[in-house]
């Protein structure tokens, strides 16, 4: 196995992970900014638990967040980033077990493998932006198409491989 490969794959998880908190900001920004208003107002203050951290916190985080001001603050945002983040989970997932596993599969590996691992990560972060910004399809179905013809494309490789050698992987085919 190559170091290219190992560099890739240590730039992807860490890029994936960053972009699944930022996500996750978005979305805890979103729940900030519909529950709460730049005042606290007093309806607010009132369903809170008496204690002095939650007073301190919540406010807080709601300027944290930036919860205050800008796009991405109401509740049909906060459901979209949730969309995502389930988007991500069931994509992101397979692609973080493969990538990891490959190295470790019997077959030998193609040169374009630490390219697929970029690839595959630059397209996340465009559905990522197009989810952001650009509601409307196809152009989100694109490049979730797309990521997942190069997820698709590694494990069709790995099992014409682990075929070509005569296993599966838990025995003879």
């Amino acid at each position: 196995m190559s170091d290219a490969y190992y560099a890739a794959l240590g730039w992807c998880t860490a890029a994936l992970c960053i972009k699944n908190m930022l996500n996750h900001l978005l979305v805890v920004r979103c729940r900030f900014a519909g529950e709460l208003t730049p005042e606290f107002s007093d309806h607010k203050k009132e369903s809170l638990p008496e204690n002095w951290q939650v007073k301190i916190l919540y406010p807080v985080l709601y300027y944290a967040v930036g919860g205050f001001a800008g796009p991405f603050r109401g509740k049909e945002d906060m459901e979209r980033f949730q969309a995502m983040e389930r988007n991500a989970v069931e994509n992101e997932t397979f692609f973080l077990i493969l990538a990891a596993s490959w190295p470790s599969i019997p077959v030998d590996m193609p040169d374009w493998a630490p390219t697929a691992l970029l690839v595959f990560v630059y397209l996340r972060f465009v559905h990522f932006a197009l989810y952001c910004f650009i509601k409307i399809q196809p152009w989100r179905a694109i490049s979730w198409t797309l990521s997942t013809v190069v997820l698709n494309a590694m494990a069709i490789n790995i099992l014409i491989s682990l075929s070509k050698k005569g296993t599966s992987g838990s025995g003879e085919l």
